[in-house]
Order: C-alpha cells, then structure tokens, then sequence
C-alpha cells in the first residue's frame, strides 16, 4: 500500500498517527536523550495575538495544505471552504501556534540533524501574522516516551523539544476540519422532531432483490391500527415490520458520524479508488415527505492493516467502510458497526406476527386447524368504538369475551421467521381468515412438510417460515375456548 493513500485514511485520527509515526521517528532518535528531563523554564517560540493570525501552512504525511483567515477570524482552507466545517478545531489549531513554547534547547548549533530526524522533517509548518512576523518550524522525531517531539527553527540548527501535544493537530489532514456528521441527528426526547420515515430501500449485491420499506397505505392494516410500525416492507415481499428492529437498522442513521473524511471534490478516479464503482451497499431514505439521502459503500477493510485497493479483506475482519452521502462531495470513513443496512436480511426486520387486527374492526374470524372448521364473532355494544361491551360467539355458541381476546391474540403469534421464497410443500394444516367490518379479509395458510417445517402464506402472496408447534397450540386452546375453560397462551 502506497504511504500516500494510508496517510489520506488515517490523517484526522490523531491520536493513531501521532502513536505511528513516533514509533517510526524514534528509531532515529538518539539514545542519550531518551531519559533527559526538560527545564521547568519554557521557551517561546511564537508569542502573537490570536486575532493577528494571518495564515497556517502544513506539511506532514498526508501532504500540505494552508489554512487561511478568511475574514472575522474564520479559519478555513480554501479549496473545501465550502464544506461543512469544524471551526471548533480550526480554532484549537491556530489559537496553539500563537502561544507555541518549547521545553528546553537539547543541542545547539547540531551537527547531525538526522540523529533528531530533522535532517527530512516529519511535518514544517509556517505561521504567518498579519504585523508582517512569519514563523517557520520542523518537527523531527519524537522521544522514546512519545511525549515529547524534536524541532528546529527553519534556517537554523539548534535543536528544541516541544510536547506532543502542542503540534498534535499539525498531524492532521485538512479533511480532519471538515465535520463528521453524516446525517443530523434529532432529539428522541421529542416526539415532533423524530423524523417520519417515508421509504427506504437497501440494494447490495449478495441480495437477489432490493429490500423496500415504505409507509403503509390509507386502511392497509385496518382502521384502527395497532400494529407495531407504521412502515411495512413492499419488497421483496409484503411483511409488517417490528418497529425495536427498526431503531438501529433506519433510525440508527440519524446522527451518523464518520470516523475520518478522506476526501472531498470527488473525481471519478477517487471513487474507482475506494470500491465505489461497485458498492458493497446502497441505502436510500426519504423522511419527512421533502429530505432523501442516498448513502453508498465503498470498500471495506481493516483499520489496523489499513486499505490497499483492490485487496480481498475477510468479512469478519472488515471494521471499516468508506463511505458517500451522494448529495456531498466527500468521502468519509465509518465503523463497520455504525450501520446495519449492509448485512441486514429480512429475518433482521419483519415482524412474527404477520396480521395484527384491532378487535373493533373485525367482524368474526373463521379457524380450519387439522380438518375442525370454527368461527368467532364478534358483537360490538351500544359503542362500535369501545370493545369493554363486545361479546363474543364460538359456532354460534356464547364463550367468555375475555377469553375470546385471549384466544385472538394466541392466532396472532403466528411466529414466523423469515421470509420464504421457494414453492410451497407439504400438506395444509390450519387457516385463519380474519373479516373486518369494512368487508376486506386477510388469510393465513399453514403447511407441513414431510420434515416437519413450516410454511405461512398471507393472501396466496406473501410467504414465510414458521413454528410447527402453532398449529397443536390452536387446537388445544380452540378446545378449551369451546368448552370454557382458560386459554393459555404459555407454549
């Protein structure tokens, strides 16, 4: 791998680079220094007003770059000024430099710069200020502690010490100034700013279809709906969603946050470089009926042996992915657990219940299990809307309401797995037709094959897997329903 591109990939973690590259410069350190105590007495290298700063150009591994005063003391580098930025660390950087002291003088007037690695500095930096004062350094080797960093003045040969963290932030990249927020975040302790999710949908490769995930339809789960998501999944399949899966998988978007921006002004070549000519993943949302956001992966790879195009990474070890927010010309960096979209299944989504009906809008349900045909009916009260009065009617014969809400949520708890897209084997076993007031059914058809799995249909349409034991459970409880004794929904 090229030093250039591992220096793009790790320029804005600081704390990374500084442990690289002083493990690196130290074997060019000299050994009589390693245990060398500095003066309490500091030595001012750069003593100016902050608001006199005038400019700031870097040089280190990840290339150069100058900072500028653009007007108000507003810190920017040019070339991605108009990108969101972090002005916060434009300031820490710059307001540093302005008071910039060294520990102590190691050696004048040095002879073998390269003993201190400043024969080829690590980083050269150059303050300029706006009375006409330009300060120029280059920083060497750090000492064997790493706390500790060599310096010299441009033009001269004395040696100096500065600590590690007064030149951290010459360590970084310019990308390290522009912000790492993704997509916003919003406040979850406010039900008015949590974002209303219209559509999603995640393309990959691995998968045979796109996963879609919309907004159920006007009457689609019934009048009264107590479903637990208002977002159904379309495709491949219709399936109801459980919303606690929901909250990493889509919500867990809202305040994505890089570890590292890589680039930005994106060309062509950059994303032939970062695997994003063909994706790992493609995320699309739409929120809000006005925002969409297109995230797109790159290349995975892991962060320790760091990314070299074109090199097959096990998935296991991926933890890193590059990534594209399309409507910002930046490439990023996220972990690889900041994100669920690119290994999610459906299974990791669709709800175990595949019809949930509210009691006041069914008018009866007819249940066929293993040859024994029933049907439940429902009698509303003075008040359609308040099922406290309903009563209810087993083939004709009264049974008790409560158990009868009990016995409908036991049919509910259709337990099913995961989606299933092969032909339907076995033998018929149970049906559930639920009849709603408004005249629209919903079926549910339960196979048996010969190895004792299990296949759930809904409307002939969608198809799932399920739990055999469903079936035994029903006839049992329908029983005891029939004969007025408790339904248990314990398995």
């Amino acid at each position: 791998m090229s030093k250039k591109i591992k220096a793009l990939i790790f320029g804005g973690v600081a704390v990374v680079v500084l442990a690289a590259i002083a493990i690196v410069l130290t074997l060019t350190a000299p050994k009589s220094e390693e245990s060398s105590l500095p003066s309490s007495n500091a030595i001012p290298l750069i003593d100016e007003l902050y608001s006199d700063a005038e400019s700031l150009y870097v040089k280190n591994a990840t290339g150069e770059y100058t900072i500028e005063n653009v007007g108000e003391d507003l810190f920017r580098v040019k070339d991605i000024a108009d990108f969101k930025s972090l002005d916060y660390l434009y300031q820490q950087t710059l307001s540093n430099l302005c008071t910039f002291s060294a520990l102590e003088v190691i050696e004048e007037d040095c002879a073998d710069l390269a003993r201190y690695g400043l024969a080829d500095p690590a980083i050269s930096f150059t303050m300029k200020f706006t009375n006409g004062n330009v300060y120029s350094y280059h920083i060497g080797s750090a000492t064997a502690d790493n706390e500790s960093y060599y310096l010299k003045k441009d033009g001269e040969t004395d040696v100096y010490l500065v600590t590690s963290t007064a030149i951290t932030n010459l360590l970084l990249s310019k990308y390290a100034y522009l912000d790492p927020e993704i997509i916003e975040s919003f406040d979850e302790n406010d039900s008015e700013a949590i974002p209303r999710i219209n559509s999603a949908t995640i393309s990959r490769p691995d998968l045979a279809y796109d996963i879609v995930i919309e907004e159920a339809k006007d009457g689609e789960l019934g009048e009264n709906v107590s479903q637990q998501s208002y977002l159904v999944m379309r495709q491949p399949q219709f399936a109801l969603l459980d919303e606690s899966k929901l909250q990493t998988l889509i919500f867990g978007n809202f305040g994505l946050s890089a570890v590292d921006v890589v680039k930005a002004n994106i060309t062509a070549e950059d994303r032939t470089e970062y695997g994003f000519d063909n994706p790992t993943a493609v995320y699309e949302m739409t929120y809000d009926n006005n925002t969409t956001v297109k995230l797109t992966l790159g290349a995975g790879f892991n962060s320790e042996e760091g990314y070299e195009k074109g090199k097959k990474v096990d998935a296991s070890k991926i933890d890193r992915y590059f990534l594209i927010r399309e409507d910002v010309d930046q490439i990023y960096i996220i972990s690889a657990d900041s994100i669920e979209w690119q290994s999610a299944q459906p299974k990791d989504m669709i709800s175990s219940i595949l019809v949930l009906p509210n009691i006041i809008d069914l008018s009866s349900i007819d249940v066929t299990v293993k040859g024994e045909s029933h049907s439940l009916v429902f009698t509303p009260g003075e008040d359609e809307d308040d099922s406290s009065d309903y009563t209810a009617a087993l083939d004709g014969n009264a049974v008790d309401m409560e158990q009868s809400r009990t016995y409908l949520q036991l049919l509910m708890l259709t337990n099913a797995t995961d989606i299933y897209a092969g032909e339907i084997s076995g033998t018929e076993q149970m049906s559930i037709v639920y009849h709603y007031k408004n005249g629209t059914t919903a079926t549910l058809r339960f196979y048996v094959d010969e190895a004792n799995a299990t296949y759930i249909t809904l409307n002939e349409t969608s198809k799932f897997m399920g739990r055999v034991g469903l079936i035994n459970k029903v006839l049992t409880e329908t029983q005891n329903l029939k004969d007025g004794k408790t339904v248990n929904l314990d398995w």
